[in-house]
């Protein structure tokens, strides 16, 4: 790896939200001129506006001023900023070198690192690897597309910790010397074909993360899903292949191979595993209303997400769907709805793809808004019953993220329990 000296550089970071704000202040940290460019700037920017103002960092939201980018010597660029951008384009005329956050804090970061990506599953097998590594006495972080920057934790970082990255095809889309000690790909299957141009682009750039890696280091692939066992062929580094059919969970395989590369005892493995009871806003428990057993599946952004759902649900399931399409084809899940689902609802920009995929299977209906959603899903709902919320979208037409999604759509039912709660007798 080589190093780099920010003192006195110009360097540009495009976009103001968590990753790259903690890059600019970073920067700024490390003597760099630093210049932040926000082509948003509505009121959810405006602690970040402060922020950037208190530390003395130049900023601009609202547009992208090329005067101002153009004389950067790097730029370091925000997930959310595709290739089809004006001022991505701009950039690649000028020559400019583009990193990603992850590539920036690599620059300078030291100890093992071990990166996860794949089309699902990413988030939670990025906090088991952490967690068991933690059981086992190490120091260990997990960071990256799981919400907080590998660029926020790098002061945090003490000699020996390992970093555990969740990283996403648009962090390695603009890595150069990035190279975890431990690669993990855990599926490939059409997502974020709104920003990468096809399939192949973006199973090309998810396999990214085997690039710099030498002999000294392993990839871990999964065995059981044909597109990354393809794609993996003849790798530099030492390959596993992992397989989660005989115990019916590829997650929990690929934890347990990292895990034998640390030496560490099985039985601290499986307790980890045994104890671990899901993820907030995956196929998460929200209560019931009425006899009706609601789940929040809000991390489902892909259509597979919502395959794995589905799986999970009984039959004559509720569903509630839609949002910003990351492409793929809805039709893929027929059979599933067909099979579990007996009232679906959509909602968002998506609405017309899910309909025309599934309309002539269930009884659909549109709703405005979440709230509309989950009162048509209580009307029609019998006790027994299940609502999904598992929207195999994006959230960004109606939500800051999935998070948020997630957390409205809890607060809702919280909000109808409660004002039953409190209703009083007649």
């Amino acid at each position: 790896m080589t190093r780099i000296r920010f003192e006195g550089k110009k360097i540009t970071v495009l976009g103001a939200k968590e990753s790259g704000l903690q890059s600019a202040l970073f920067l700024k940290r490390r003597g760099a001129e630093v210049f932040v460019s926000e082509l948003r700037g509505g009121k959810e920017f405006v602690p970040a506006r402060k922020t950037l103002e208190t530390q003395g960092i130049a900023s601009e939201f609202g547009q992208h001023t090329w005067e101002e980018i153009e004389p950067s010597e790097l730029v370091i660029i925000s997930p959310g900023i595709p290739p089809s951008a004006p001022i991505y384009q701009k950039l690649v005329r000028a020559a400019i070198p583009i990193w990603s956050e992850i590539e920036l804090a690599y620059r300078v970061a030291e100890g093992d690192i071990i990166a996860v990506t794949g089309t699902n599953g990413k988030t939670t097998v990025t906090t088991l690897i952490r967690d068991v590594l933690r059981a086992s006495g190490r120091l260990a972080v997990s960071c990256g597309n799981i919400g907080n920057s590998f660029i926020s934790e790098l002061e945090n970082l003490k000699p020996g910790t390992i970093a555990v990255i969740e990283v996403s095809s648009f962090q390695l889309a603009h890595i150069d010397q990035f190279k975890p000690h431990i690669a993990v790909l855990l599926n490939l299957s059409p997502n974020h074909l709104n920003w990468h141009k096809n399939f192949d682009d973006y199973a090309e750039t998810k396999c990214r993360i085997f690039r710099n890696q030498t002999h000294d280091d392993f990839s871990l692939v999964n065995a059981s899903d044909p597109e990354s066992r393809k794609r993996a062929m003849d790798l530099k580094s030492q390959v596993i292949y992992f397989d989660g059919r005989e115990q019916g969970n590829p997650n929990y395989a690929v934890v347990e191979e990292v895990a034998k590369l640390y030496q560490i005892e099985p039985g601290v493995t499986r307790s980890v595993l045994d104890r671990f009871s899901g993820l907030e806003h995956r196929f998460e428990e929200a209560g019931e209303l009425h006899g009706v057993h609601y789940i929040n599946d809000s991390k489902s952004t892909t259509i597979a997400s919502l395959g794995w759902a589905l799986e999970r649900v009984r039959e004559n399931s509720i569903l509630i769907a839609g949002g910003r399409h990351k492409g793929g084809d809805f039709r893929e899940l027929r059979d599933l709805i067909r099979k579990r689902i007996r009232f679906l609802i959509v909602i968002g920009e998506a609405k017309k793809e899910i309909e025309n995929a599934f309309g002539d299977l269930v009884s659909i209906y549109s709703a405005d808004s979440l709230e509309g959603a989950l009162r048509m899903a209580r009307g029609v709902g019998r006790p027994g019953e299940t609502v999904l919320f598992s929207p195999a979208c994006a959230s960004f037409d109606m939500f800051q993220d999935y998070q948020d999604r997630g957390r409205q759509f809890k607060n809702i039912l919280d909000s109808w329990r409660a004002g039953l709660a409190v209703r009083p007798n007649r």
